[in-house]
């Protein structure tokens, strides 16, 4: 569960294109993340340095149409229309709930803390740590601003992305307290 998370965080990928990856997408320095939502097809990512050990660990002498986390199996009921993160999502929930991190509001049915925090969290440090928006948008998936990038474009270069991507950094894992600085527009209202 550690390295679907690190992973999510240092690249703000959704957990199905986390999950769905496999050792072959993990090359040339770069993770080959599958076409989302709207996305128009697959989509390369810079791999973080942090996250170096893990993919050595996990692709070496194995074969590039492996699952680069087979620990995660998808559903096992014949035709099921269940993405294969189904059962990760449900586990990291359980976890979430376990540790005892939520943010409920008595507006929403369910804790505003989930795996998509993790992508929130990535666009988040790279707003404030000096990332273009246009930038941002192409390395998580996300449409960009107007017809000129939007659809002129062929897209920023991988090196942009590369040096972007090394200015996120995760806080210290090793249990001390994380304070986040306070944000100029709060993403919610907040609790009463």
């Amino acid at each position: 569960m550690r390295d679907v998370m690190l992973l999510a965080a240092l690249t703000g990928a959704r957990v199905d294109a986390v999950i769905d990856l496999k050792v072959g997408d993990c090359s040339h320095g770069c993770f080959r993340f599958k076409g989302q939502k709207r996305e128009l097809g697959r989509r390369y990512v810079p791999i973080h340095p942090a996250l170096n050990e893990m993919v050595t660990r996990r692709t070496n002498g194995r074969d590039p149409k492996e699952e680069l986390f087979p620990e995660w199996p998808g559903p096992v009921a014949a035709g099921s229309v269940r993405e294969r993160s189904s059962y990760f999502s449900k586990r990291f929930t359980a976890y979430r709930r376990s540790l005892g991190v939520k943010d409920e509001r008595d507006d929403k049915r369910r804790s505003l803390l989930n795996f998509h925090s993790f992508r929130r969290w990535f666009i988040t440090k790279g707003e404030r740590a000096g990332i273009s928006g246009d930038l941002l948008a192409a390395i998580v998936g996300h449409k960009r601003s107007g017809l000129t990038l939007g659809h002129y474009s062929e897209g920023p270069e991988i090196r942009q992305a590369r040096r972007a991507i090394c200015k996120i950094q995760l806080p210290p894992l090793d249990g001390r307290k994380v304070v986040e600085a306070q944000a100029l527009v709060p993403r919610t209202k907040p609790a009463s």
